[in-house]
């Protein structure tokens, strides 16, 4: 009867392992599963200068002696991004943004330009503390384009861009974040008219690229969901 009481409570003890290897194997798991996450943000876009030609510049409303630069509005700005984690500290990620801002062009009694600037970037982020505490910092690049968009009575532009910035992630929950980000962005350019239509003339095709590059930052707020 002893022997068979052993035999029972080895086959029980042995029972609770697996159950418990089990448990820990299917939390794992479940970790694992979470592999996807979507973010939507809301912002403040800053800088993008143009030049102009024939000189004198009013920046975000104030007369510049900048000479023949002259800049877009800092305005608010939206962003959206998809991710899936490749590591524990590494993720891909498509990252789309948009800024309707303003062009004010230097001549005085002249109505300004709406410009759209939109962004769509594949890169990833790289997480660079990889202990358990909630909040984590993490890096941010990619590659892409920058579509420039003016009103109706202009031409838009589609160029190659690219971006890097650093972030600050709170997990709220086993699947909320809250995220804090802050991106710049280069645009490649040229000194040609940048929104004249080839049949057209006036006041937008005195606006060019300014030198190589068309550069911005964003700095961004918004709430992630992994699944």
């Amino acid at each position: 009867m002893a022997q068979v009481a052993k035999w029972l409570m080895v086959v029980a003890g042995a029972a609770g392992a697996v159950a418990s290897a089990q448990a820990a194997d299917g939390a794992r798991h479940r970790n694992d599963s979470w592999g996807f996450e979507v973010a939507g943000f809301g912002g403040w876009t800053t800088g993008g200068e143009f030049k102009w030609q024939g000189g004198g510049a009013i920046v975000n409303d104030d007369v510049t002696a900048t000479g023949s630069r002259i800049g877009l509005n800092d305005h608010s700005s939206f962003a959206i991004a998809a991710g899936m984690r490749a590591s524990d500290s590494t993720s891909y990620e498509v990252f789309y943004s948009r800024e309707a801002s303003q062009l004010q062009t230097p001549l005085r009694g002249s109505s300004p330009a709406d410009v759209t600037v939109s962004y769509l970037q594949l890169g990833g982020t790289l997480v660079l503390d990889e202990s358990d505490r909630p909040l984590k910092p993490y890096a941010i690049g990619g590659l892409g384009i920058t579509r420039l968009s003016p009103g109706e009575s202009g031409d838009s532009r589609t160029r190659p861009s690219a971006s890097l910035g650093l972030g600050l992630r709170w997990a709220a929950t086993e699947h909320l974040s809250l995220r804090l980000e802050g991106r710049g962005f280069v645009t490649l350019m040229n000194n040609n008219a940048v929104f004249c239509k080839s049949d057209q003339n006036g006041l937008l095709c005195r606006v060019h690229g300014d030198g190589t590059t068309f550069i911005q930052g964003q700095f961004l707020a918004g709430v992630a969901f992994a699944f």
